[in-house]
């Protein structure tokens, strides 16, 4: 672990004997919009190729009739099952509606505290949903992204299957207002990236997505090598 970002990965090397392929692996920056920001700067920076979505291009919702199940962007799609969004708090104010799905908001149309953009003005709101499934453009093995405000301790990231508990990697961190740079790679791909929540009146933000190509690191290689053998 650096001052740049921590580094998470499932039995790294069990699960490369037993697949045949590196487990996937996380990246979490230290928290504190600086900290996220060079996390973002190192992390396009190793991508063969990218694109990232900032939300600018959508109208911000004003109200549930700007919210969605199924959101299509330029890196992929965000959805919800209709069992799993927020059932209760501020996703049911303003003209909001958690049943509704989830919303591109800005600080003029949100109804949450907590949670902002991080360039310059929307962002994507999960509206308390208790899982939301991103699933990237086809090709890519790496995605990167800002998230605001992960406050809920028992919520859990699941990449390709693999669980990572918000209370192990957020740690101490974990608050209401903050911010990290996530980053994500799988050598085979990414195919099944979800959030999940455990707390149906609270959620987050997420901004500025990049998805792209990254080329194994040499250790992941002899890993790979290894399962294979």
């Amino acid at each position: 672990m650096n001052t740049l970002n921590r580094i998470f990965s499932i039995s790294l090397l069990s699960a490369a004997v037993s697949l045949g392929h590196a487990a996937p692996i996380l990246n979490i920056s230290d928290e504190g919009q600086v900290a996220a920001d060079a996390a973002e700067s190192a992390f396009i920076s190793s991508l063969y190729t990218s694109t990232t979505d900032d939300f600018e291009s959508y109208a911000a919702a004003a109200d549930s009739s700007g919210q969605t199940l199924n959101f299509g962007s330029t890196v992929g799609s965000f959805s919800v099952d209709a069992g799993d969004v927020g059932t209760g708090g501020a996703c049911n104010s303003d003209g909001f509606s958690c049943s509704s799905g989830l919303a591109v908001l800005n600080s003029g149309t949100s109804p949450f505290n907590g949670r902002f953009a991080t360039s310059p003005d929307n962002w994507l709101d999960s509206m308390d949903a208790q899982v939301m499934t991103f699933t990237p453009n086809a090709g890519n093995n790496a995605a990167g992204f800002f998230m605001t405000d992960p406050n809920d301790a028992g919520g859990r990231f699941s990449i390709n299957g693999e669980s990572f508990l918000f209370g192990d990697i957020f740690g101490s961190s974990l608050g209401s207002g903050k911010v990290f740079y996530i980053s994500l790679f799988d050598d085979e791909g990414l195919t099944d990236f979800e959030i999940h929540a455990n707390n149906s009146s609270d959620g987050y933000g997420i901004d500025d997505v990049t998805v792209g190509y990254k080329v194994p690191e040499p250790g992941t290689l002899a890993l790979l090598g290894l399962g294979l053998a």
